[in-house]
């Protein structure tokens, strides 16, 4: 049964989960104006958002237990998951209908298509329309504070809340290619993100290890990284 609730309340209850669980910054995205297929029927989606340790970055720059660090950082990658999980949970125990886009959660309703390597709605296709930040030449999903120094997973909903609305269409890495030069095979293409461009014309995703270089050698990872 769904318990009658103020938007208002509702949004205290997230930010509450949000403090309590030292996620860093919290979004919410009114997805109406996207399709069926991206938005499954759901009109919000709440970004769930965690910032890698400034030692992370420093350490993935200069050679210093990468693999260890890269584990380390998989772990963020692994926490916020597991918090848009319970963020989900807590949603439907008020009575509304909530999905995680956690790894689980894509995995366990087929919305991960392993041949492309994509899914449905990625959290960084939120976070732009969020105005958290723009997709960089790495094809991640680069701030102007955090460099690309993120991890972020998402929950939709169809839970009224309030909503931001300051959407980033273009790409601010100007000519900086610091992080296609960083990347060990070669897998980034220099080519610089628009609405509508297609991932392939960005990065080699095949071609990609996921050792972080590229994170870690944004222009603005490292600003951030020694501020």
């Amino acid at each position: 049964m769904k318990t009658e609730i103020t938007e208002g309340v509702m949004q205290e209850i997230i930010q509450n989960f949000a403090e309590k669980n030292h996620v860093d910054t919290i979004k919410v995205v009114d997805i109406t104006s996207l399709s069926v297929e991206e938005n499954r029927g759901f009109s919000y989606a709440v970004l769930l958002v965690k910032v890698l340790p400034k030692e992370y970055i420093d350490k993935l720059n200069h050679e210093r237990d990468t693999d260890y660090t890269v584990f380390l950082s998989y772990e963020i990658f692994n926490k916020t998951d597991e918090l848009a999980d319970e963020l989900a949970a807590i949603i439907q125990e008020k009575g509304y209908k909530a999905i995680s886009q956690s790894e689980k959660g894509i995995d366990f309703r087929g919305e991960y298509d392993e041949k492309t390597k994509s899914s449905i709605l990625p959290h960084k296709k939120i976070a732009t329309m969020s105005g958290l930040g723009w997709i960089g030449k790495n094809n991640l999903l680069v701030t102007e504070k955090y460099g690309a120094a993120i991890s972020m997973c998402s929950v939709l909903t169809d839970m009224p809340l309030n909503v931001v609305k300051s959407e980033i269409i273009s790409n601010r890495c100007g000519e900086c290619n610091l992080c296609v030069k960083v990347c060990p095979v070669q897998a980034i293409h220099g080519k610089k993100w628009e609405v509508g461009i297609s991932r392939d014309d960005i990065v080699d995703v095949y071609q990609c290890i996921t050792c972080l270089k590229c994170l870690a050698g944004c222009r603005y990872s490292i600003i951030y990284s020694r501020n």
